[in-house]
Protein backbone atom coordinates (compact mmCIF):
# COMPACT_ATOMS: atom_id res chain seq x y z
CA UNK A 1 0.00 0.00 0.00
CA UNK A 2 3.04 2.35 0.88
CA UNK A 3 4.42 1.50 -2.51
CA UNK A 4 1.57 2.64 -4.19
CA UNK A 5 1.11 5.53 -2.53
CA UNK A 6 4.73 6.31 -3.17
CA UNK A 7 4.41 5.61 -7.18
CA UNK A 8 1.46 7.74 -7.08
CA UNK A 9 3.16 10.60 -5.79
CA UNK A 10 5.92 10.41 -8.13
CA UNK A 11 3.31 10.33 -10.94
CA UNK A 12 1.68 13.43 -9.72
CA UNK A 13 5.39 15.17 -9.10
CA UNK A 14 6.26 14.08 -13.21
CA UNK A 15 3.09 15.65 -14.31
CA UNK A 16 3.50 18.42 -12.12
CA UNK A 17 7.37 19.08 -13.53
CA UNK A 18 6.09 18.48 -17.03
CA UNK A 19 3.08 21.15 -16.41
CA UNK A 20 5.68 23.39 -14.93
CA UNK A 21 8.31 22.75 -18.19
CA UNK A 22 5.89 22.79 -20.61
CA UNK A 23 4.36 26.50 -19.43
CA UNK A 24 7.67 27.87 -19.36
CA UNK A 25 8.57 26.60 -22.97
CA UNK A 26 5.40 28.06 -24.24
CA UNK A 27 5.70 31.27 -22.15
CA UNK A 28 9.09 32.09 -23.11
CA UNK A 29 9.59 30.36 -25.84
CA UNK A 30 11.86 31.72 -28.83
CA UNK A 31 9.42 32.45 -31.96
CA UNK A 32 10.63 31.71 -35.00
CA UNK A 33 7.44 32.80 -36.81
CA UNK A 34 7.55 34.65 -40.29
CA UNK A 35 6.42 38.15 -39.69
CA UNK A 36 3.31 38.97 -41.36
CA UNK A 37 4.52 42.54 -42.29
CA UNK A 38 2.37 45.37 -42.90
CA UNK A 39 0.65 45.90 -46.28
CA UNK A 40 0.19 49.92 -48.42
CA UNK A 41 -1.67 49.68 -51.39
CA UNK A 42 -0.79 50.99 -54.89
CA UNK A 43 -2.16 53.98 -55.63
CA UNK A 44 -2.52 56.84 -58.29
CA UNK A 45 -1.15 60.34 -58.11
CA UNK A 46 1.86 62.30 -58.33
CA UNK A 47 5.39 61.56 -57.30
CA UNK A 48 8.01 64.39 -57.08
CA UNK A 49 11.79 64.41 -56.41
CA UNK A 50 12.87 67.52 -54.39
CA UNK A 51 16.47 69.29 -53.59
CA UNK A 52 16.86 71.43 -50.53
CA UNK A 53 19.21 74.30 -50.11
CA UNK A 54 19.50 77.34 -47.52
CA UNK A 55 19.76 80.81 -48.92
CA UNK A 56 19.04 84.27 -47.78
CA UNK A 57 16.25 87.02 -49.35
CA UNK A 58 17.61 89.62 -51.38
CA UNK A 59 15.64 92.81 -52.71
CA UNK A 60 15.40 93.11 -56.84
CA UNK A 61 14.84 96.70 -57.95
CA UNK A 62 15.00 98.17 -54.69
CA UNK A 63 14.65 101.96 -54.97
CA UNK A 64 16.67 104.43 -52.82
CA UNK A 65 14.44 107.40 -51.97
CA UNK A 66 16.15 110.79 -51.19
CA UNK A 67 15.42 114.55 -50.71
CA UNK A 68 15.93 117.14 -53.57
CA UNK A 69 17.33 119.26 -51.20
CA UNK A 70 18.88 119.16 -47.46
CA UNK A 71 17.35 120.32 -44.08
CA UNK A 72 16.26 119.26 -40.94
CA UNK A 73 13.97 116.05 -40.83
CA UNK A 74 10.91 116.64 -38.56
CA UNK A 75 8.96 113.85 -38.72
CA UNK A 76 9.51 109.96 -40.20
CA UNK A 77 5.89 108.71 -41.12
CA UNK A 78 6.81 105.13 -41.75
CA UNK A 79 9.17 102.07 -40.32
CA UNK A 80 10.87 99.50 -42.12
CA UNK A 81 8.49 96.60 -43.47
CA UNK A 82 5.02 99.13 -43.34
CA UNK A 83 3.76 98.90 -46.57
CA UNK A 84 2.83 101.96 -48.87
CA UNK A 85 0.81 103.46 -51.86
CA UNK A 86 2.45 105.48 -54.80
CA UNK A 87 2.01 109.17 -53.21
CA UNK A 88 1.92 108.71 -50.17
CA UNK A 89 3.84 110.44 -47.98
CA UNK A 90 7.21 109.23 -45.94
CA UNK A 91 9.21 111.84 -44.26
CA UNK A 92 8.96 115.79 -43.79
CA UNK A 93 11.81 118.27 -44.11
CA UNK A 94 11.51 121.20 -41.57
CA UNK A 95 10.47 123.45 -44.53
CA UNK A 96 10.33 127.11 -42.05
CA UNK A 97 12.81 128.61 -44.70
CA UNK A 98 10.73 127.50 -47.59
CA UNK A 99 7.73 129.43 -46.40
CA UNK A 100 9.89 132.44 -44.85
CA UNK A 101 10.89 132.11 -48.84
CA UNK A 102 7.64 132.02 -50.12
CA UNK A 103 7.03 135.06 -47.78
CA UNK A 104 10.02 136.87 -48.87
CA UNK A 105 9.22 136.04 -52.42
CA UNK A 106 5.49 137.46 -51.98
CA UNK A 107 6.49 140.22 -50.13
CA UNK A 108 9.76 140.81 -53.56
CA UNK A 109 6.82 140.74 -55.93
CA UNK A 110 4.63 143.18 -53.93
CA UNK A 111 7.61 145.32 -54.19
CA UNK A 112 8.49 145.10 -57.86
CA UNK A 113 4.47 145.06 -58.55
CA UNK A 114 4.69 148.49 -56.86
CA UNK A 115 7.54 149.52 -58.36
CA UNK A 116 6.43 149.04 -61.59
CA UNK A 117 3.23 150.84 -60.81
CA UNK A 118 4.80 153.66 -59.01
CA UNK A 119 7.50 153.89 -61.95
CA UNK A 120 5.14 153.21 -65.17
CA UNK A 121 3.53 155.79 -67.32
CA UNK A 122 1.32 153.61 -68.79
CA UNK A 123 -2.26 152.82 -67.36
CA UNK A 124 -2.12 149.62 -69.09
CA UNK A 125 0.63 148.43 -67.49
CA UNK A 126 -0.95 149.39 -63.99
CA UNK A 127 -4.13 147.33 -65.54
CA UNK A 128 -1.45 144.18 -66.21
CA UNK A 129 -0.25 144.41 -62.95
CA UNK A 130 -3.70 144.54 -61.06
CA UNK A 131 -4.31 141.42 -63.03
CA UNK A 132 -1.06 139.78 -62.25
CA UNK A 133 -1.70 140.59 -58.71
CA UNK A 134 -5.37 138.79 -58.74
CA UNK A 135 -4.32 136.12 -60.86
CA UNK A 136 -1.10 135.53 -58.73
CA UNK A 137 -3.57 135.27 -55.77
CA UNK A 138 -6.16 132.92 -57.20
CA UNK A 139 -3.48 130.68 -57.88
CA UNK A 140 -2.19 130.87 -54.47
CA UNK A 141 -5.62 130.18 -53.15
CA UNK A 142 -5.97 127.05 -55.28
CA UNK A 143 -2.48 126.05 -53.54
CA UNK A 144 -3.21 126.70 -50.24
CA UNK A 145 -6.78 124.78 -50.47
CA UNK A 146 -5.25 121.53 -52.05
CA UNK A 147 -2.53 121.65 -49.51
CA UNK A 148 -4.86 121.90 -46.69
CA UNK A 149 -7.16 119.15 -48.54
CA UNK A 150 -4.26 116.99 -48.83
CA UNK A 151 -3.39 117.79 -44.80
CA UNK A 152 -7.07 116.66 -44.09
CA UNK A 153 -6.81 113.58 -46.42
CA UNK A 154 -3.27 111.97 -44.41
CA UNK A 155 -5.00 113.15 -41.17
CA UNK A 156 -8.38 111.27 -42.15
CA UNK A 157 -6.10 108.35 -43.29
CA UNK A 158 -4.06 108.25 -40.13
CA UNK A 159 -7.06 108.85 -38.21
CA UNK A 160 -8.41 105.40 -40.09
CA UNK A 161 -5.79 103.59 -40.27
CA UNK A 162 -6.11 102.51 -36.92
CA UNK A 163 -9.23 102.18 -33.76
CA UNK A 164 -9.54 100.18 -30.48
CA UNK A 165 -11.45 98.01 -32.04
CA UNK A 166 -8.16 96.47 -33.24
CA UNK A 167 -6.83 95.14 -30.04
CA UNK A 168 -10.68 92.75 -29.86
CA UNK A 169 -10.46 89.53 -31.91
CA UNK A 170 -13.62 90.06 -32.16
CA UNK A 171 -13.70 93.77 -33.65
CA UNK A 172 -13.29 95.02 -36.83
CA UNK A 173 -10.10 96.91 -37.03
CA UNK A 174 -9.18 99.33 -40.06
CA UNK A 175 -5.73 98.26 -40.81
CA UNK A 176 -5.49 94.52 -42.32
CA UNK A 177 -1.86 94.56 -41.38
CA UNK A 178 -1.89 95.05 -37.93
CA UNK A 179 -5.45 92.89 -37.39
CA UNK A 180 -3.21 90.06 -38.99
CA UNK A 181 0.16 90.53 -36.11
CA UNK A 182 -2.67 90.96 -33.44
CA UNK A 183 -4.41 87.99 -33.86
CA UNK A 184 -1.54 85.82 -34.72
CA UNK A 185 0.56 87.00 -31.38
CA UNK A 186 -2.99 86.41 -29.62
CA UNK A 187 -2.85 82.90 -31.45
CA UNK A 188 0.77 82.48 -30.21
CA UNK A 189 -0.95 82.92 -26.72
CA UNK A 190 -3.58 80.48 -27.19
CA UNK A 191 -1.19 77.75 -28.17
CA UNK A 192 1.60 78.31 -25.46
CA UNK A 193 -1.73 77.98 -22.96
CA UNK A 194 -2.69 74.60 -24.87
CA UNK A 195 0.84 73.42 -24.92
CA UNK A 196 0.41 74.63 -20.90
CA UNK A 197 -2.41 72.67 -20.28
CA UNK A 198 -1.73 69.59 -22.34
CA UNK A 199 1.75 69.44 -19.98
CA UNK A 200 -0.84 69.65 -16.87
CA UNK A 201 -3.26 66.70 -18.33
CA UNK A 202 0.16 64.59 -19.51
CA UNK A 203 1.76 65.04 -16.06
CA UNK A 204 -1.34 64.18 -14.30
CA UNK A 205 -2.03 61.17 -16.30
CA UNK A 206 1.52 59.93 -15.87
CA UNK A 207 1.33 60.49 -12.33
CA UNK A 208 -1.15 58.22 -12.18
CA UNK A 209 -0.13 55.53 -14.46
CA UNK A 210 2.91 55.35 -12.36
CA UNK A 211 1.22 55.00 -9.16
CA UNK A 212 -1.08 51.95 -10.43
CA UNK A 213 2.28 50.09 -11.89
CA UNK A 214 4.18 50.94 -8.40
CA UNK A 215 1.01 49.29 -6.75
CA UNK A 216 0.57 46.50 -8.52
CA UNK A 217 4.54 45.86 -8.18
CA UNK A 218 4.09 46.00 -4.86
CA UNK A 219 0.87 43.38 -5.00
CA UNK A 220 3.24 40.94 -7.39
CA UNK A 221 5.82 41.17 -4.89
CA UNK A 222 3.71 40.47 -2.43
CA UNK A 223 2.68 37.91 -3.76
CA UNK A 224 5.46 36.18 -4.51
CA UNK A 225 6.90 36.13 -0.73
CA UNK A 226 3.56 34.10 0.22
CA UNK A 227 4.27 31.93 -2.55
CA UNK A 228 8.03 31.60 -1.43
CA UNK A 229 7.09 31.19 2.00
CA UNK A 230 4.67 28.57 1.26
CA UNK A 231 6.87 26.59 -1.48
CA UNK A 232 10.18 27.05 0.68
CA UNK A 233 8.09 25.50 3.99
CA UNK A 234 6.35 23.16 1.81
CA UNK A 235 9.14 21.60 -0.25
CA UNK A 236 12.07 22.65 1.47
CA UNK A 237 14.95 25.48 1.14
CA UNK A 238 16.75 23.38 -1.52
CA UNK A 239 13.48 22.49 -3.84
CA UNK A 240 13.36 23.45 -7.34
CA UNK A 241 10.12 25.08 -6.02
CA UNK A 242 11.48 26.97 -3.33
CA UNK A 243 14.38 28.08 -5.94
CA UNK A 244 11.61 29.47 -8.44
CA UNK A 245 9.96 31.26 -5.43
CA UNK A 246 12.66 33.21 -4.80
CA UNK A 247 14.01 33.68 -8.33
CA UNK A 248 10.18 35.27 -8.40
CA UNK A 249 10.67 37.41 -5.09
CA UNK A 250 13.96 38.74 -6.54
CA UNK A 251 12.30 39.50 -10.12
CA UNK A 252 9.13 41.20 -8.47
CA UNK A 253 11.40 43.32 -6.20
CA UNK A 254 13.44 44.44 -9.05
CA UNK A 255 10.10 45.38 -10.94
CA UNK A 256 9.11 47.46 -8.04
CA UNK A 257 11.97 49.31 -7.75
CA UNK A 258 12.12 49.95 -11.56
CA UNK A 259 8.26 51.14 -11.09
CA UNK A 260 9.71 53.56 -7.65
CA UNK A 261 12.32 54.74 -10.50
CA UNK A 262 10.01 55.35 -13.23
CA UNK A 263 7.86 57.31 -10.87
CA UNK A 264 10.69 59.43 -10.06
CA UNK A 265 11.88 60.02 -13.25
CA UNK A 266 8.56 61.18 -14.42
CA UNK A 267 7.56 63.22 -11.95
CA UNK A 268 11.11 65.10 -13.01
CA UNK A 269 10.52 65.26 -16.56
CA UNK A 270 6.94 66.95 -16.03
CA UNK A 271 7.98 69.84 -13.34
CA UNK A 272 10.69 70.72 -16.25
CA UNK A 273 7.98 70.51 -19.40
CA UNK A 274 5.20 72.27 -17.08
CA UNK A 275 8.05 75.49 -16.81
CA UNK A 276 8.83 75.27 -20.35
CA UNK A 277 5.59 75.65 -21.29
CA UNK A 278 4.86 78.15 -18.51
CA UNK A 279 7.82 80.17 -19.82
CA UNK A 280 6.24 79.87 -23.20
CA UNK A 281 2.88 81.54 -22.10
CA UNK A 282 4.76 84.07 -20.39
CA UNK A 283 6.48 85.17 -23.49
CA UNK A 284 3.63 84.72 -25.43
CA UNK A 285 1.87 87.13 -23.08
CA UNK A 286 4.82 89.25 -23.30
CA UNK A 287 4.99 89.61 -27.00
CA UNK A 288 1.59 90.08 -27.31
CA UNK A 289 1.02 93.52 -24.71
CA UNK A 290 4.33 94.89 -26.75
CA UNK A 291 2.36 94.47 -30.10
CA UNK A 292 -0.10 96.10 -28.80
CA UNK A 293 1.82 98.83 -26.93
CA UNK A 294 3.61 99.66 -29.99
CA UNK A 295 0.46 99.50 -32.89
CA UNK A 296 -0.89 101.79 -30.79
CA UNK A 297 2.20 104.35 -30.01
CA UNK A 298 2.79 104.18 -34.21
CA UNK A 299 -0.56 105.31 -34.60
CA UNK A 300 -1.03 107.62 -32.58
CA UNK A 301 2.79 109.17 -33.66
CA UNK A 302 0.83 109.28 -37.01
CA UNK A 303 -2.09 110.88 -36.32
CA UNK A 304 -0.11 113.62 -34.59
CA UNK A 305 2.15 114.03 -37.31
CA UNK A 306 -0.83 114.76 -39.62
CA UNK A 307 -2.30 116.81 -37.37
CA UNK A 308 0.93 119.22 -37.22
CA UNK A 309 1.20 119.18 -41.36
CA UNK A 310 -2.49 119.97 -41.55
CA UNK A 311 -1.99 122.78 -38.60
CA UNK A 312 1.24 124.39 -40.66
CA UNK A 313 -1.09 124.39 -44.02
CA UNK A 314 -3.78 126.31 -42.75
CA UNK A 315 -1.27 128.65 -40.94
CA UNK A 316 0.22 129.22 -44.38
CA UNK A 317 -3.30 129.86 -45.94
CA UNK A 318 -3.96 132.49 -43.80
CA UNK A 319 -1.03 134.25 -44.25
CA UNK A 320 -0.70 133.85 -48.24
CA UNK A 321 -3.99 135.24 -48.08
CA UNK A 322 -3.73 137.95 -46.76
CA UNK A 323 -0.37 138.74 -48.56
CA UNK A 324 -1.85 138.58 -51.42
CA UNK A 325 -5.21 140.60 -50.37
CA UNK A 326 -2.69 143.46 -49.62
CA UNK A 327 -0.82 143.20 -53.38
CA UNK A 328 -4.07 143.34 -54.60
CA UNK A 329 -5.08 146.47 -52.56
CA UNK A 330 -1.93 148.35 -53.71
CA UNK A 331 -2.00 147.44 -57.22
CA UNK A 332 -6.05 148.86 -57.46
CA UNK A 333 -4.49 151.93 -55.63
CA UNK A 334 -1.71 152.62 -58.08
CA UNK A 335 -3.95 151.69 -60.87
CA UNK A 336 -6.57 154.32 -59.14
CA UNK A 337 -3.50 157.07 -59.09
CA UNK A 338 -2.55 156.37 -62.37
CA UNK A 339 -5.83 156.44 -63.86
CA UNK A 340 -6.48 159.98 -62.43
CA UNK A 341 -3.42 161.81 -64.33
CA UNK A 342 -3.26 158.99 -67.17
CA UNK A 343 -3.92 162.01 -69.42
CA UNK A 344 -0.16 163.44 -68.29
CA UNK A 345 1.82 159.98 -67.68
CA UNK A 346 0.40 157.83 -70.36
CA UNK A 347 3.29 156.03 -72.70
CA UNK A 348 1.72 153.56 -74.53
CA UNK A 349 0.45 150.53 -73.57
CA UNK A 350 2.34 147.54 -74.43
CA UNK A 351 5.66 148.58 -73.72
CA UNK A 352 7.99 146.04 -71.55
CA UNK A 353 9.74 147.80 -69.39
CA UNK A 354 12.11 146.84 -66.63
CA UNK A 355 9.77 147.06 -63.96
CA UNK A 356 7.55 144.25 -65.69
CA UNK A 357 10.94 141.91 -65.82
CA UNK A 358 11.20 142.41 -62.21
CA UNK A 359 7.67 141.25 -62.00
CA UNK A 360 8.14 138.54 -63.64
CA UNK A 361 11.20 137.56 -61.75
CA UNK A 362 9.41 137.73 -58.92
CA UNK A 363 6.54 135.43 -59.61
CA UNK A 364 9.17 132.90 -60.65
CA UNK A 365 10.50 133.30 -57.28
CA UNK A 366 7.01 132.24 -55.67
CA UNK A 367 6.82 129.27 -58.18
CA UNK A 368 10.05 128.40 -56.67
CA UNK A 369 9.39 128.50 -53.22
CA UNK A 370 5.96 126.88 -53.61
CA UNK A 371 8.15 123.82 -55.24
CA UNK A 372 10.75 124.02 -52.08
CA UNK A 373 7.76 123.38 -49.63
CA UNK A 374 6.32 121.11 -51.45
CA UNK A 375 9.93 119.53 -52.38
CA UNK A 376 10.02 119.08 -48.49
CA UNK A 377 7.68 116.40 -48.13
CA UNK A 378 9.22 112.62 -49.04
CA UNK A 379 6.19 110.69 -51.25
CA UNK A 380 6.26 107.20 -51.90
CA UNK A 381 7.05 106.87 -56.12
CA UNK A 382 5.72 103.38 -56.36
CA UNK A 383 3.46 101.36 -54.25
CA UNK A 384 5.50 98.78 -52.18
CA UNK A 385 7.32 97.95 -48.96
CA UNK A 386 9.78 99.78 -46.84
CA UNK A 387 12.86 98.18 -46.83
CA UNK A 388 15.00 100.23 -44.31
CA UNK A 389 14.57 103.29 -42.73
CA UNK A 390 18.57 105.86 -42.65
CA UNK A 391 17.06 109.25 -40.79
CA UNK A 392 15.33 109.75 -37.31
CA UNK A 393 13.33 113.39 -36.87
CA UNK A 394 15.96 116.14 -35.70
CA UNK A 395 18.41 114.54 -38.01
CA UNK A 396 19.26 116.28 -40.96
CA UNK A 397 19.00 115.08 -44.68
CA UNK A 398 21.85 115.49 -47.20
CA UNK A 399 20.31 116.44 -51.16
CA UNK A 400 20.57 113.19 -53.12
CA UNK A 401 21.69 111.19 -49.76
CA UNK A 402 19.23 107.98 -49.44
CA UNK A 403 17.07 108.04 -46.60
CA UNK A 404 14.75 105.90 -47.12
CA UNK A 405 15.09 102.18 -49.25
CA UNK A 406 11.58 101.25 -51.07
CA UNK A 407 10.90 97.40 -52.06
CA UNK A 408 8.19 97.50 -55.05
CA UNK A 409 5.45 95.11 -54.34
CA UNK A 410 6.56 91.38 -55.47
CA UNK A 411 10.28 92.60 -56.22
CA UNK A 412 12.12 89.69 -53.90
CA UNK A 413 14.11 86.85 -54.64
CA UNK A 414 16.05 84.10 -53.04
CA UNK A 415 19.67 82.94 -53.57
CA UNK A 416 20.29 79.68 -52.50
CA UNK A 417 23.93 77.90 -52.88
CA UNK A 418 23.16 74.14 -53.80
CA UNK A 419 25.47 71.50 -53.80
CA UNK A 420 27.08 69.78 -56.81
CA UNK A 421 24.69 67.20 -56.87
CA UNK A 422 21.77 68.82 -56.70
CA UNK A 423 23.15 71.72 -58.48
CA UNK A 424 22.90 69.83 -61.54
CA UNK A 425 19.08 68.42 -61.30
CA UNK A 426 18.08 72.48 -60.59
CA UNK A 427 17.02 74.46 -64.21
CA UNK A 428 15.60 77.92 -64.90
CA UNK A 429 11.40 77.58 -64.82
CA UNK A 430 11.47 74.69 -62.18
CA UNK A 431 8.79 75.82 -59.18
CA UNK A 432 10.03 76.26 -55.83
CA UNK A 433 8.88 76.74 -52.54
CA UNK A 434 10.41 78.95 -49.86
CA UNK A 435 10.15 79.13 -45.91
CA UNK A 436 11.88 81.96 -43.66
CA UNK A 437 13.59 81.55 -40.69
CA UNK A 438 12.15 84.01 -38.83
CA UNK A 439 9.14 84.47 -40.26
CA UNK A 440 7.20 81.06 -38.42
CA UNK A 441 4.78 79.24 -40.30
CA UNK A 442 4.75 81.68 -43.68
CA UNK A 443 6.28 80.27 -46.98
CA UNK A 444 6.19 81.74 -50.34
CA UNK A 445 6.17 80.27 -53.81
CA UNK A 446 8.47 80.70 -56.84
CA UNK A 447 10.62 79.71 -59.57
CA UNK A 448 14.14 79.12 -60.49
CA UNK A 449 14.78 82.52 -62.83
CA UNK A 450 18.90 81.48 -62.82
CA UNK A 451 21.38 78.97 -61.43
CA UNK A 452 25.26 80.17 -61.86
CA UNK A 453 27.29 78.62 -63.97
CA UNK A 454 30.64 79.36 -62.01
CA UNK A 455 30.84 77.39 -58.69
CA UNK A 456 31.61 78.88 -54.99
CA UNK A 457 33.93 76.88 -52.97
CA UNK A 458 34.65 77.43 -49.92
CA UNK A 459 37.02 74.66 -47.72
CA UNK A 460 36.29 71.25 -48.93
CA UNK A 461 32.78 71.71 -50.11
CA UNK A 462 31.58 73.45 -53.72
CA UNK A 463 28.12 74.89 -54.24
CA UNK A 464 26.44 76.63 -57.29
CA UNK A 465 24.37 79.53 -56.36
CA UNK A 466 20.57 79.17 -57.98
CA UNK A 467 18.03 83.14 -57.73
CA UNK A 468 14.82 82.41 -56.77
CA UNK A 469 12.54 84.90 -57.87
CA UNK A 470 9.45 84.55 -55.38
CA UNK A 471 5.78 85.74 -56.57
CA UNK A 472 4.96 87.38 -53.02
CA UNK A 473 6.20 88.51 -50.46
CA UNK A 474 4.79 87.48 -46.87
CA UNK A 475 4.22 89.99 -44.04
CA UNK A 476 7.18 91.05 -42.71
CA UNK A 477 9.80 89.80 -45.03
CA UNK A 478 13.22 91.62 -45.18
CA UNK A 479 16.28 92.15 -46.76
CA UNK A 480 18.71 89.70 -45.53
CA UNK A 481 16.36 87.01 -44.37
CA UNK A 482 17.63 83.08 -44.23
CA UNK A 483 15.65 81.53 -45.49
CA UNK A 484 15.26 77.44 -46.95
CA UNK A 485 14.47 76.56 -50.40
CA UNK A 486 12.82 73.31 -51.69
CA UNK A 487 13.08 72.81 -55.61
CA UNK A 488 10.57 70.15 -57.24
CA UNK A 489 13.44 69.20 -60.29
CA UNK A 490 11.03 66.39 -61.28
CA UNK A 491 7.73 65.31 -61.48
CA UNK A 492 5.23 62.77 -62.46
CA UNK A 493 1.64 62.77 -62.72
CA UNK A 494 -1.34 60.80 -62.82
CA UNK A 495 0.69 57.83 -62.59
CA UNK A 496 0.98 54.60 -60.10
CA UNK A 497 3.05 54.68 -57.51
CA UNK A 498 4.13 52.84 -53.93
CA UNK A 499 5.91 53.86 -50.71
CA UNK A 500 9.44 53.04 -52.20
CA UNK A 501 10.24 50.70 -48.81
CA UNK A 502 7.57 48.03 -50.87
CA UNK A 503 10.29 47.67 -54.02
CA UNK A 504 13.40 45.50 -53.58
CA UNK A 505 15.90 46.52 -56.21
CA UNK A 506 18.29 43.31 -56.83
CA UNK A 507 20.84 43.16 -60.01
CA UNK A 508 19.06 45.53 -61.99
CA UNK A 509 15.28 43.67 -61.23
CA UNK A 510 12.78 45.19 -59.04
CA UNK A 511 10.55 43.37 -56.96
CA UNK A 512 7.12 43.97 -54.65
CA UNK A 513 5.79 41.16 -52.80
CA UNK A 514 1.68 41.51 -53.79
CA UNK A 515 -0.60 39.54 -50.84
CA UNK A 516 -3.49 38.29 -52.51
CA UNK A 517 -6.34 36.70 -50.13
CA UNK A 518 -3.73 36.12 -47.95
CA UNK A 519 -1.03 34.70 -50.36
CA UNK A 520 2.32 36.22 -51.03
CA UNK A 521 3.39 36.96 -54.46
CA UNK A 522 6.64 38.16 -55.83
CA UNK A 523 6.10 40.02 -58.62
CA UNK A 524 8.99 42.12 -61.27
CA UNK A 525 7.90 45.57 -61.73
CA UNK A 526 9.16 48.59 -64.22
CA UNK A 527 9.64 51.55 -62.06
CA UNK A 528 9.96 54.80 -62.64
CA UNK A 529 10.57 58.51 -61.17
CA UNK A 530 12.11 57.94 -57.60
CA UNK A 531 10.86 60.74 -56.03
CA UNK A 532 11.35 62.03 -52.00
CA UNK A 533 8.26 59.62 -50.60
CA UNK A 534 7.23 57.11 -53.11
CA UNK A 535 8.53 55.75 -56.74
CA UNK A 536 6.58 55.44 -59.60
CA UNK A 537 5.19 52.26 -60.98
CA UNK A 538 4.85 51.92 -64.49
CA UNK A 539 4.21 48.19 -64.91
CA UNK A 540 4.05 44.78 -62.96
CA UNK A 541 0.68 46.27 -60.40
CA UNK A 542 -2.54 47.65 -60.52
CA UNK A 543 -4.47 50.40 -58.47
CA UNK A 544 -4.89 48.93 -55.13
CA UNK A 545 -3.18 46.17 -55.23
CA UNK A 546 -1.67 44.88 -51.36
CA UNK A 547 1.88 44.94 -51.14
CA UNK A 548 3.51 44.09 -48.38
CA UNK A 549 6.49 46.23 -46.55
CA UNK A 550 8.57 44.29 -43.99
CA UNK A 551 8.43 45.73 -40.72
CA UNK A 552 11.65 45.89 -37.71
CA UNK A 553 10.25 42.73 -36.24
CA UNK A 554 9.72 40.66 -39.04
CA UNK A 555 11.01 36.96 -37.97
CA UNK A 556 10.83 37.18 -34.55
CA UNK A 557 8.34 36.35 -32.17
CA UNK A 558 6.63 36.57 -28.39
CA UNK A 559 9.64 36.00 -25.80
CA UNK A 560 7.66 37.42 -22.84
CA UNK A 561 10.91 39.42 -21.66
CA UNK A 562 13.39 41.52 -23.59
CA UNK A 563 16.03 39.15 -24.86
CA UNK A 564 13.46 36.52 -25.09
CA UNK A 565 13.53 34.86 -21.43
CA UNK A 566 13.09 35.42 -17.80
CA UNK A 567 15.29 38.17 -15.97
CA UNK A 568 17.50 36.91 -14.02
CA UNK A 569 19.52 37.58 -11.03
CA UNK A 570 17.19 40.08 -9.57
CA UNK A 571 17.71 40.77 -5.82
CA UNK A 572 15.01 39.09 -3.54
CA UNK A 573 12.59 40.45 -0.97
CA UNK A 574 14.80 43.32 0.01
CA UNK A 575 12.78 46.69 0.48
CA UNK A 576 8.92 44.78 0.56
CA UNK A 577 7.51 45.09 3.86
CA UNK A 578 7.56 41.25 4.84
CA UNK A 579 10.17 40.11 2.42
CA UNK A 580 11.86 37.22 2.98
CA UNK A 581 15.33 35.22 1.74
CA UNK A 582 15.89 31.26 1.76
Amino acid sequence: MKRRIVWINITLAGVLVAALVGGYVWLFRDATEASTGRTVAVQSGSVSETVTATGSVETAGTVDLSFTQGGTVISVLVEAGDTVESGQRLAILDDTSAQQALTEAARTYAQATASARQSSVSVSGAQRSLADAQQAAAMNKESYAAAVAQAKTALADAKASWSASCLDPNGSCPSTEAWSQLRAAEGAVVTAKAAYDQAVQTASTDETTNNLKINQAKVNAEAAQSRQYNDCNTYGSTSSQCTSANDSVRSSQQAYENALNTQRVAAVQSQQNLANADAQVTSANVALRRLQSSLAESAQDARDSAEQSLASARLAQRKGVAADQQSISQARESLASLQAGSAAVDTGAGTTTPQDAAVAVARDGIASARQSIEDAVLRAPVAGTVGSVAVDADQVAAAGSPVLTLIPEASFEVVADFSEADASKVAAGQSATVTFDALSGESASGAVTSVAVLPTTGGTVTTYAATITLSGAPAGMRDGMSASVVVTVDEATGVLWAPSAAITTAGGVSTVTVRTDGVDTVVPVTTGLAGDSGTQITSGVSEGDQLVVATADSGGGFTGFPGGGPPVGLGGGAGIPGGGGN
